[in-house]
This record gives C-alpha cells, structure tokens and sequence, in this order.
C-alpha cells in the first residue's frame, strides 16, 4: 500500500514543478495556441505541450519503480511485456501528437497515425479477443476481426479525448474520472500493472489540472490529448483481458460516457446536416453549453458532474451479476443521456429529425389528404373548358385551410376577350372584372382579403400562369406567418398547379382567340394569339 501511495505521490509531484517549467519553455519559443479560428474559446495566445508534462510525469514516476524490490514490483514484472507494449505505442502516438502541435495534420494523417499505435499495441500482445452481446452472452472473435475492434475502439476513444479538447479543463478532468474508474477496478481485480499505470496517470492529471482548469495558464495539446486517449483505451483492454464479461464490456463505456456521447453526437449530427465527419466546428457539447452564456467553470462543473454519474454507474456494476442485463442497461443509460442532452441544448439537427418524425407520423394523414385534394383539383382543372370551372377547382384545393386568401388574375391582353370569357362563364364564383383583367378571391371564413394584403403579418406565394405564347395570369397564396406547419408539399403547388391551371387557362382563352403568325425582326416566326374580330 505504501508502494501505491508513493507511485500516486511521485507522479503529483512532477507534474506539479514539470508543468510550469514547460509552461515556461513555451512562452519564450511561441509555442502558443492561438485563438486563429471561431472553434476557439480562449481569447488569447496560451502556451500548449502540456501533454509533455503528464508523459514526463508518468514515465518518471514508472522508472522510480526499477529502483524499488518488492511484492509488487515482482508481481509487475509477470505482466512487463505488455506493459512496455502499452507504453511503447502510446509514447509513438505521442511523438507523433507533439508533431501535430508543430507543424499541424490532417484527419487522414491522425487516424493513421493511431491505427499504427494501435497496431503495435496489438502485436504486443493487447487486443479485444472477444465481446459480448446483451442477452446473448460473449462471443468469441476471429483474429482478423479482434484485429478491426481494437483498432476502432483505440483511435475512437483517442479521437474521443481529442475532441473534447476544446474548454480549459474538460479533456483532463474527464480523463481523470475515468482513470479513478480504472483505478478503483484494476485494485478490487488485484491487476497489478493496470492499477499502477492508472495511480501515475491520476497523480499527473490532478497536478496538470492546478494549471489548465479555468482560466488556464497551459494546455494539453495534441500531444497531450491523444497519448491520454490512447493510454486509457489501452488500459480498458489490458484491464479487461482479466475481467469478466459485463465488467470488460460495461465499465469501459461507462468510464468514457462524456467523450463516447460527445464524439457519437458529433459525428450524427455532421451526418444529418452534410457536412464534413471529420470538419471541426463550434457545436460540442461544451460550446452549445458556452453559447447559452454558461461560464466555462459553470459548464466545467456541470460536465464534471455528468463524468461523476457514469463513473457511479460503472462502479456499480464491480461484482455485479447479470452481465448481460447490466450490459444492457448500460448501453440504455448511455442512450438516454444521449438523448437528454441533444435535447436540452436544441441542435437543429435533432430539432429537423423531431419536425421529420412529425411529418411522417403526427401529419401524415393530414398531408396525405391534402395532396389528394390537389391532384383532384388538378384533373378538375384538366377538364375546365370556362372561367367558372376553373374557379371551383380553385376552390377545391383551397378547401384544405392552408391558407388563409387566394386571388386569381387571368388575361388575354385584350379587354373584350377577357369580357367575353367572364360572360361565358356565367358562375364564375364571384368573379369580375377589373382593370380589364378578370379577378377572382377566395378567403377563410374567419379573415377579410384587404386586412390580408394591406398586413406585413402574412407572406405570400405567386405563381405566374404563363406559356410560350404568352402571360395569362397569376395565382397568389396568402398565408400568416408564426402559423402551424404547412401541411402541404409546396412542390404541388409549383409542379401540378401552375401546369395544370396554366393549361386551362389557356384553353379556355383560346376559344375566344384565333391563331396568327407574325414575323418578328424579319427572320423568326413564331405562333401568337391575335383577339378575335
């Protein structure tokens, strides 16, 4: 006990003089992060490579262990090839992080970069060889695919850590939460060399914490955030290859709740709104938190919070039976956080999935019947041979109470055509004349057309009836702004209606008109209506 307590105390303490000396080193070279793009929250240049700090720390403290014989350090020799394989690989994914704070990479370059990491470290002998399916049981797995899950959990829960590396504090304290889960589990497993790597990370981690919590004097960088990604996605393996199934399976995912939701969330929503998977952006969960005016403490506290009740949960489930079912639970519990969160900081991406699901199941009856309605407004319309019929299809497809008012203008150009059209259709549903055009209006029965047109507090849609011969017209939509959802696919009106009513229109206008060829400029001829004598 003593050895653990010393290990724990070692790994505090240089991380708390190595710290400040980096932190020193990188102001004078300018090595700062800079506030150089909108994902930034820091305002000001802060030095970076606070990740050098905790590798430091912990490859210290570890070597402090050569010079101690013991009971545990002769237990830890059993278990050194795959510790060496764990530090060997992540001290590559660090090289190559301090890389990505110098001279910066791309998306492709870091997952590379960690799939090599994760390569090695499974040739040293620490991979997933089997899962488990809730209710199911564990499944053994071919080396191929083992292979494949421990790489994608690997560069994903490094990946994971990286992007929550966007708030003073976040990254580091989340790691911290869940390095105290390992630490608590590896201990009651008597797994010696996990319980020793996780002692000299949460040593590291608390005095890097004095420095990078709010307002931060340092941060992780890549360098940092990728080697305690990749160093606790190892630890999860190595831990589990001794543990049972529920225990391998649910704490891992428990322990990693924030970075695992986070890092889903993100990539779902970049999904559903097209952009890039892997386009950086201000829409993390901590930057939605930000942006509602939280404080960057406030909104460190809160997710800390969030990293103390997945570590609860994970705690729980040591030495608990039903693995299956815990297991399940799990994953349910993860799901619902899921969900609570996406839905308290209102992404448009869930707002769009919500208003899609209302379409599709809340409406969809209502929107069926409407389109219904246009169509057969549509064949009323293909079968009008006068003014009157047309307007009755109007109505027909006003019928709906989608809108509040409607007007039709049709016109031939010639005065006495547009009389004549009116007079054949001696019910034409309240229409007249005006200004030579023939004018019809529709309205709901609880509104008056002029308070409409003559009011900013409605918007409008007008579809002109026009052919190649010419322009007949137009139909215009009114409809309240702040109303309830358009029950109507606009489509309809712009694809159907306007053809449909631009074809009776004509139509009808053509009785009363004759054909003519004129020639226009001397070379191009083409059909026009002329009025009838």
């Amino acid at each position: 006990m003593n050895t653990y307590l010393s290990i724990f105390v070692i790994a505090l303490a240089c991380s708390l003089v190595v710290t400040p000396i980096i932190r020193r080193v990188a102001q004078r070279r300018g090595w700062f992060d800079l506030p150089h793009d909108k994902r930034r929250v820091h305002s000001r240049p802060i030095p970076r490579l606070g990740g050098v700090a905790i590798y430091f720390s912990m490859l210290a403290t570890l070597a402090t262990l050569t010079l101690i014989n013991n009971l545990l350090t002769e237990s830890l020799r059993t278990s050194r090839f795959r510790l060496m394989g764990v530090l060997t690989s992540a001290t590559l994914v660090f090289l190559f992080g301090l890389y990505d704070d110098f001279r910066g990479s791309g998306a492709a370059l870091k997952f590379a970069a960690l799939t090599v990491g994760a390569t090695v470290l499974y040739f040293w002998g620490v991979s997933i060889t089997a899962i488990s399916i809730p209710f199911v049981g564990s499944i053994n797995l071919p080396p191929l695919v083992g292979y494949l899950v421990t790489v994608l959990w690997i560069v994903g829960i490094s990946n994971a850590f990286n992007l929550i590396d966007g708030m003073d504090g976040l990254a580091a304290g989340a790691a911290l939460f869940a390095t105290l889960v390992m630490l608590v589990v590896s201990f009651v497993q008597g797994n010696v060399a996990v319980t020793v790597l996780t002692l000299a990370m949460t040593g590291a981690l608390i005095g890097f914490l004095r420095y990078n919590f709010n307002p931060a004097s340092i941060f992780l960088g890549d360098c940092g955030a990728l080697f305690i990604g990749f160093t606790l996605a190892s630890l999860s393996i190595l831990g589990a290859q001794k543990a049972s199934t529920v225990v391998a399976v649910a704490i891992p995912m428990m322990a990693f709740g924030l970075p695992i939701i986070d890092t889903s969330f993100t990539m779902i929503r970049r999904f559903i709104s097209g952009k890039p998977i892997f386009q950086g952006d201000r829409e993390h969960i901590h930057h939605m938190l930000l942006a509602r005016g939280w404080s960057q403490r406030n909104v460190a506290f809160v997710l800390y919070s969030l990293c103390a009740v997945f570590s609860l949960l994970a705690l729980l489930t040591v030495g608990g039976g039903g693995g299956g079912r815990i297991t399940a639970v799990t994953l349910i519990v993860m799901a619902a956080a899921v969900v609570f969160v996406a839905g308290r900081l209102r992404y448009p991406e869930l707002d769009e999935i919500k208003a899609g699901l209302k379409r599709t199941i809340g409406d969809r009856r209502v929107r069926v019947a409407n389109h219904v309605r246009v169509r057969r407004a549509c064949r009323m319309m293909g079968q009008a041979q006068n003014v009157a019929a047309i307007f009755a299809a109007a109505r027909e497809l006003l019928n709906s109470a989608e809108f509040v008012y409607a007007t039709i203008e049709l016109g031939c150009g010639n005065p006495a055509a547009n009389r004549k059209a009116l007079d054949r259709g001696n019910q034409s549903h309240g229409a007249e004349l005006r200004e030579g055009l023939i004018r019809w209006q529709w309205e709901r029965g609880d509104v008056e057309g002029h308070e409409i047109v003559d009011s900013n507090l409605f918007w409008n849609i007008r579809l002109p009836l026009s052919s190649m011969a010419r322009n007949w017209g137009a139909i215009t939509f009114y409809r309240e702004f702040g109303g309830d959802e358009l029950l109507l696919d606009i489509n309809y009106l712009i694809n159907l209606v306007q053809r449909e009513l631009t074809v009776a229109v004509e139509r009808v206008f053509t009785v009363e008109l004759k054909p003519e060829v004129i020639t226009l400029s001397g070379e191009r001829k083409i059909s026009v209506m002329a009025a009838k004598a």
